[in-house]
């Protein structure tokens, strides 16, 4: 009686242990992206910005606009930084989410292991995004730059957020639309008689995300894209980006405006981990 007890067991925990690596082999055969649960705040008015610390970051979507050039200078450069920041930081977690899931399907690629559907989904979609089938290439063009050099491009380009074109379609960095198809605004008091667009957006998020994109898909961007793949900080980044710019003062007005705010301290800011969720093989087994 012993005997035929003790080999059910050793069958069950056999049973048992051939569900555990099935499970395990399931979760660790495609990639799981981290989820971003992101707090919307309508905004009233400037009391209305989150003050943010630079440690357990707060994900913010902010609803509405503010006018900025009712804001009082003295706090019109602090205010608009927390603003902006929220989107800059989603924007650049979700870039690096997207650069690890690349990351585990080369790893995968290399070891000759089978990919999953999810994932070979995932990486048609990326090429074509992106405009490149390299896997190399795909990397150095998601791979996002400092926060600190776009915080820098969209006070350059919104005026501290009092530029019209920010306030009316939240089009943070200046971009032009040349496609009837954008969704985009007429340029006021232009020279000339052709017509000029700049595109607009239906919330900052997505003026970003936009931003980003566009810097990692045009030609005259690969050797600024090489340089900030190799890590390379925001003020001397600025001296790749030739084509975003017409005025040669403009990377001298950017890096004095890094320096003076001390933007870069921004650069490792990290959201706070209440607001990820991450799938782990602990929390896969009891879901599942």
């Amino acid at each position: 009686m012993l005997r035929i007890i003790r080999d059910l067991i050793i069958i069950a925990l056999l049973i048992f242990a051939i569900y555990l690596f099935a499970k395990t082999e399931k979760y660790n055969s495609r990639y799981w992206p981290e989820v971003i649960n992101i707090r919307d705040v309508k905004l009233v008015d400037e009391d209305s910005i989150i003050y943010q610390a630079d440690t357990a970051f707060i994900p913010v979507n902010y609803i509405g606009s503010i006018d900025f050039r009712t804001v009082n200078q003295e706090s019109r450069k602090y205010l608009f930084i927390q603003h902006l920041l929220p989107a800059i930081i989603i924007t650049r977690e979700r870039l690096l989410d997207d650069l690890h899931h690349i990351e585990f399907i080369e790893l995968r690629i290399t070891e000759k292991k089978k990919i999953s559907n999810f994932d070979s989904t995932f990486l048609t979609d990326m090429r074509l995004k992106y405009e490149t089938d390299s896997l190399d290439e795909l990397k150095k063009r998601i791979y996002p730059h400092p926060v600190s050099l776009a915080l820098t491009q969209a006070v350059l380009e919104s005026g501290w957020g009092t530029s019209s074109i920010f306030r009316k379609g939240n089009n943070i960095f200046g971009i032009m639309s040349f496609s009837s198809d954008d969704s985009r605004s007429l340029i006021q008091f232009q020279e000339g008689d052709d017509e000029r667009y700049l595109r607009t957006y239906n919330s900052v998020i997505e003026s970003v995300e936009h931003y980003y994109l566009l810097i990692s898909k045009l030609s005259s961007y690969k050797k600024f894209r090489q340089k900030r793949w190799e890590g390379t900080r925001s003020s001397q980044l600025l001296q790749y980006m030739g084509s975003y710019y017409e005025s040669n003062q403009y990377a001298e007005m950017a890096r004095s405006i890094i320096a003076s705010n001390d933007l870069e301290r921004y650069d490792n800011i990290a959201i706070d981990p209440k607001y990820l969720e991450i799938l782990t093989l602990r929390t896969f087994l009891m879901k599942n």
